[in-house]
């Protein structure tokens, strides 16, 4: 991002906001202690290495080793930039992001980027207004004029220009970089011509590319995506789902195939429903999904390429399926999409047909088992032979090992019970140097800086870390009330951010009359380090060049401070 906020700014940020507050409407969390603990939502697990601390301010995973504040939650978790993190914390705590920019020329860029797809958008939508027959083709298509500026439908008039001739000249690379240009002998021309319009959102509901679906039948393709942009990765984006975020309170999603799917579906009511955009399910996907709804509902065609498509997105769903959440699969009657069995069915009839959707488990059931004659011994040796290659993807826990007995019911195997991954083991802080327990406490609790002498040189120690925990206790002295996650934000883009984050939890499992009482035989043991080594320096010196009469009494100073 080419905006950066002060820092002074995050500090104050990550003072009013509480840590829980931004985690728990996302994770389930459950007390555990000082702390809280709950499945970390960055990797598979079954048992809880998830922690978040309102004292600090943090979270930690200490299966993936995923760690960071408030802030760094929002980035990995909603797939944010930094500065849209800050905003979305800022806009929770009722404060205005300062912004001084660093690189105002791609910062600008990026900005107008937005504002082209947010004009051409308007554009479309002015084309369907003055165009009586697109009209009529949407009103025979069962939308509604309130759905129409909902979704921000338009129309792309039949014209090789009609978007490029209304932006100067200077604005038509930009057009190209938004995706919205093709090119043939060294001419430009508008890429989407006599096509009915579907601006794409991102989860923010800024508009980033375009679907066009043709509304003659020769024209071809019947649907057109906009290309990969700076704004556009289809494979992370899906249609609708800044809307059915906001305009539905249910606790699972159906995913279909066409916007017009989703169109249909949201005007009868149906408003938790997105699609993927021309592409195959993907991983990140399904981990979009299940940070907002606890079940995904895959919705397709009864045909054959309906099969093949819930078959390839079961493949993709396997390794991420954890035991809170649930995966299934409806199948409409033959020759029906969602938009036409609802628009025929209505609202009733749709979640009538829900009811019937198959559970993941039976339906990787059926592709496991299918072409096998499962009343033979050759076939049950076949079923536990092919089953391997599918529940090995499985993460671990309940549903796996429920699978596998299932499996080994069947074909009458029985298996060895799988094992739990090995998970990061908390640092323990008698294996670690002087100077990694001081950024250990001082991370762990911020005013612990207070407590060193002022006279104290970390240089004359034997340890790397000097640098960063003098930059720490100068972070501290101009900002006393500093907590820990703002602290450890000032070295977010330093290479040993992940090392300051491990340091984090060292000192977890104590007080803060534990932690003072740490702090201050660790300052004992430093200042007896130092002094050693400054002796150490002076006598060498006194060997080589001799000493001054003021480094001689020095000298003394120090011998006596340690016998002391």
């Amino acid at each position: 991002m080419s905006a950066s906020i002060p820092n002074e700014f995050i500090d104050e940020l990550l003072n009013r906001i509480d840590i829980y507050d931004v985690v728990a409407p996302r994770v389930t969390l459950k007390k555990a202690g000082k702390d809280y603990s709950g499945l970390c939502p960055f990797h598979n697990e079954n048992t809880p290495s998830f922690t978040v601390s309102q004292q600090k301010q943090f979270f930690h995973c200490f299966g993936c080793g995923q760690s960071g504040s408030a802030i760094r939650f929002l980035m990995e978790f909603e797939g944010l930039d930094f500065v849209d993190a800050v905003k979305e914390l800022a806009e929770q705590a009722g404060v205005e992001v300062p912004l001084k920019q660093v690189n105002k020329q791609q910062h600008r860029e990026r900005t107008n980027l937005y504002a082209i797809t947010e004009k051409v958008t308007r554009i479309y939508q002015q084309h369907l207004k003055n165009n009586q027959k697109i009209i009529d083709y949407i009103k025979n298509r069962g939308i509604d004029g309130k759905t129409c500026q909902t979704f921000q439908i338009g129309f792309a008039e039949d014209s090789w220009d009609g978007i490029s001739k209304r932006f100067p000249q200077d604005q038509q690379e930009l057009l190209d970089r938004c995706g919205l240009l093709s090119h043939s002998n060294q001419k430009s021309y508008d890429k989407f011509r006599n096509r009915l319009m579907f601006p794409i959102h991102d989860r923010r509901g800024r508009v980033i590319a375009f679907g066009g679906r043709a509304v003659d039948d020769e024209q071809q393709p019947k649907y057109l995506n906009s290309p990969e942009t700076d704004l556009f990765h289809k494979g992370r984006e899906l249609y609708g789902y800044h809307l059915a975020r906001k305009h539905s309170s249910e606790d699972f999603v159906i995913v279909v195939e066409g916007y017009m799917d989703v169109v249909a579906l949201h005007q009868h009511g149906i408003k938790n429903t997105v699609a993927t955009l021309g592409t195959a399910t993907s991983t990140e996907h399904i981990a979009l999904l299940f940070k907002t709804w606890t079940k995904v509902v895959f919705c397709f065609d009864g045909d054959s390429a309906g099969q093949k498509a819930a078959k390839k997105a079961l493949l993709t769903a396997l390794p991420l399926y954890l035991d809170d959440k649930i995966i299934e699969f409806l199948f409409l009657p033959e020759d029906q999409d969602p938009d036409s069995y609802v628009n025929q069915n209505g609202q009733h009839g749709f979640l009538q047909q829900l009811q019937s959707a198959v559970p993941l488990s039976q339906f990787l059931m059926d592709i496991i088992s299918e072409g096998i004659q499962l009343n033979t011994l050759d076939g049950k040796a076949q079923l536990h032979e092919r089953a391997k290659s599918y529940l090995k993807q499985l993460p671990h826990g309940a549903f796996r090992q429920i699978m596998h007995d299932n499996v080994a019911n069947i074909s009458g195997i029985t298996h060895a019970r799988s094992k739990k991954p090995n998970q990061q083991k908390r640092p323990d802080n008698g294996q670690l140097n002087p100077m990694r327990r001081l950024l250990s406490l001082i991370l762990n609790k911020p005013a612990l800086c207070e407590k060193l002498p002022d006279d104290l040189d970390f240089t004359l120690l034997p340890y790397k870390g000097a640098e960063i925990i003098n930059k720490m206790i100068e972070i501290q002295a101009g900002y006393p009330q500093i907590n820990s996650a703002a602290l450890l934000e000032h070295f977010r883009n330093s290479d040993y951010v992940s090392n300051l984050s491990r340091l984090m939890v060292v000192y977890d499992h104590m007080d803060e009359t534990e932690l003072t009482s740490e702090m201050d035989d660790l300052v004992a043991h430093l200042e007896q380090l130092t002094t050693t080594s400054k002796i150490n320096q002076l006598r060498e010196k006194q060997l080589q060049d001799g000493l001054t009469d003021q480094e001689k009494q020095q000298l003394i100073a120090l011998l006596t401070k340690k016998i002391k």
